[in-house]
């Protein structure tokens, strides 16, 4: 359309000065018809008229000249502006459908800037839909939260499925964050870290008003953290990083990324191979029990239940002192 509009205005521009350009050449030899006509004629009232007529001719086709220049140069610049204003609305819109307006790079250690904005970003926001493996660090962030009224959707893989962590498997031997453990014990561990993560949860539950969790057979291996003004995407996917912790961008809410993934999550969410356990505001330790056997298909004691809820509370404490995050009380 800007290309269309340019073009228009181009040709309309150039029909106008040719019509210029005419109309002032007729005047001109009107003029010049005139004063030839004067000096062939005796009398002196009708030369008199006729030098009259053609000298009035004859300026105002001199004003006309000037006054067609300066109309053009400032048509020019009338027209070069609002071309630069479309333009640089065209670029911001761009950049806000298509660009992050934040990047981390990958680190080997939480980065504070990274969340705090990430905890900005939940503290401005009633709904929180999370996309990734465990939820440890999930349920680390919510139990920071204040608002009562936050809405919690976690996507998470089904461990009763074969094979849902197994992206997550070969991103740490690719990226050899174990380099003293082989691939089962890798696979031991990340089960270790979604049951320290369920457990988590539980306890997250107590700082929300909802907090559901979405188990797919059909894991993405990014991780996406969707907000009411912004989406954080970890990218797990981002080859040669080499660190614990990968690149993470966040876009805004009127980005293609944001409106793409909260429509993959709803549509995840709906999918008839999905389950969905609410967790209400507050478990006992035998509902919490039941409910960790039936998302993780792993049967647990009192002991190992109490084990596991103490080590996520050290693990919250250790998370909220590396990212630089004050926990609430």
């Amino acid at each position: 359309m800007t290309e269309q509009s340019e073009t228009a205005n181009a040709l309309l521009k150039r029909m106008s000065r040719g019509l210029q350009a005419l109309l002032l050449t007729i005047i001109v030899l009107c003029s010049v018809t005139l004063i030839w006509t004067a000096t062939l004629i005796h009398s002196s009232t009708w030369k008199e008229f006729l030098n009259a007529i053609a000298t009035g001719l004859l300026v105002s086709a001199a004003f006309g000249i000037a006054q067609a220049l300066v109309t053009s140069r400032v048509s020019s610049e009338m027209l070069r502006a609002s071309v630069v204003e479309e333009v640089s609305r065209s670029l911001t819109r761009s950049n806000n459908a298509y660009f992050p307006t934040n990047e981390f790079p990958a680190s080997m250690t939480p980065d504070p800037s990274f969340n705090s904005l990430v905890t900005q970003d939940l503290a401005n926001s009633f709904t929180f839909w999370f996309r990734g493996l465990s939820g440890r660090h999930a349920a680390a962030r919510i139990s920071f939260n204040q608002n009562v009224s936050l809405q919690v959707h976690l996507i998470l893989p089904d461990p009763t499925t074969p094979g849902t962590i197994e992206g997550r498997i070969e991103y740490a031997l690719r990226n050899r964050l174990y380099s003293n453990l082989d691939e089962n014990a890798i696979r031991e561990k990340i089960r270790h870290d979604v049951a320290l993560g369920t457990v988590g949860l539980f306890e997250a539950s107590r700082k929300c008003a909802i907090l559901e969790i979405i188990l797919t057979p059909m894991p993405l291996l990014d991780r996406y953290e969707i907000f009411r003004d912004a989406i954080w995407v970890t990218l797990f996917s981002d080859p040669g990083q080499g660190m614990r912790f990968p690149r993470s961008l966040r876009f805004p809410a009127s980005s293609v990324m944001y409106l793409m993934q909260l429509a993959d999550c709803l549509q995840t969410r709906a999918h008839p191979n999905s389950r969905i356990i609410s967790l209400p505001h507050a478990l006992a330790e035998n509902d919490a029990i039941k409910a960790f056997a039936e998302i993780t298909g792993q049967a647990i004691d009192s002991a190992e239940y109490k084990g596991l809820k103490d080590e996520f509370q050290k693990f919250a404490q250790d998370f909220a002192s590396s990212a630089g995050i004050r926990r609430s009380t």
